[in-house]
């Protein structure tokens, strides 16, 4: 990439080195972070730009509408723009300067798609597909367990350590983005569960100590490709369409089936460790669905 140690180059670098050190940012969000950047960058460049107070707003529009002609989806250019936009008050900030050409950007409108989710014969059908007692058969029906019991993410609960089980307690320490901690409730058949595994298959599938719940046949900490082949063969065993599932789908329907049953909102929220309430409120938008095709399919004037 060009721009050698220009002042954009050097405020990129400290703004990821923000992100990394002080947010806690997870890798994979760091590489896309700078892969978006480093476009505009590119971009700046051959422009002839290479330092903040030469950057105009319609620089940054003529950047993302360029991307835009060669094919990037509005999704892709949603997310380039929050990042332009957080760089740029990153270096406000850093400049001490009340210039931000960003701050007047606007992400496309988009349609926002109804997540997947399985009924509960589904589910259930999903749940019992690890058929045996040996250590792996016991470990990856925990993990499809703790999956649907807390809505958490895949990555959460590979990272799960034995100090963040509190199984007496019927709770989960659970490390998310940002690496905020969050406390989240295990029922009663995850539990019973893990218990299994933990008395059964860790013990002998361990090399060495470790301190990670789920670990893989060599001993090592589980990784979350690994847990989303797991899911992908056991949903083919239950009959269920492997395009239809994957680790995060037990995740949406956790948050659909807890309120499809009377859970409110916000703890539906705090459960899945969203920050914004706008971001929990898409599975409301499935329970209306549900609720629509039940009152189609049973009222007398619906047709």
């Amino acid at each position: 990439m060009g721009g050698g140690s220009c002042e954009l180059r050097l405020l990129l670098d400290a703004y990821l080195d923000y992100l990394r050190l002080e947010c806690g940012l997870a890798e994979n969000s760091l590489i896309a972070y700078r892969r978006d950047l480093e476009l505009l960058l590119e971009f700046l460049f051959q422009r002839g730009i290479y330092d903040c107070a030469g950057v105009r707003p319609d620089d940054l529009t003529d950047s993302l509408a360029q991307q835009r002609r060669e094919g990037i989806s509005a999704r892709s250019i949603a997310r380039r723009v929050s990042a332009i936009r957080m760089f740029f008050r990153f270096t406000s900030v850093e400049q001490r300067t009340d210039y931000d050409p960003a701050q007047h950007m606007q992400p496309p409108r988009l349609s926002q798609p109804l997540p997947d989710y399985l009924t509960d014969t589904q589910v259930e059908a999903l749940l019992e597909a690890p058929t045996g007692t040996t250590p792996l058969i016991l470990r990856d029906r925990a993990i499809l367990h703790t999956l649907y019991a807390t809505g958490a993410r895949v990555s959460e609960v590979c990272g799960l350590t034995l100090n963040r089980l509190h199984l007496d307690s019927g709770y989960l320490s659970v490390r998310g983005k940002g690496n905020k901690e969050r406390i989240v409730p295990i029922g009663a058949r995850a539990v019973e569960n893990v218990r299994v595994y933990l008395e059964r298959g860790r013990p002998i599938l361990l090399k060495r100590p470790a301190d990670f719940l789920y670990v893989s046949k060599s001993g090592r900490k589980l990784s979350r490709t690994r847990v989303w082949d797991l899911v992908k063969i056991y949903a083919q065993q239950g009959g269920l369409r492997t395009s239809d599932v994957h680790p995060h789908t037990l995740r949406h329907c956790f948050a659909t089936h807890m309120l499809e049953n009377g859970a409110d909102i916000r703890s539906v929220q705090e459960m899945l460790g969203h920050v914004s309430i706008s971001t929990t409120q898409i599975y409301t938008h499935v329970d209306q669905k549900r609720l629509r095709s039940v009152m189609q399919r049973f009222h007398p004037r619906a047709g």
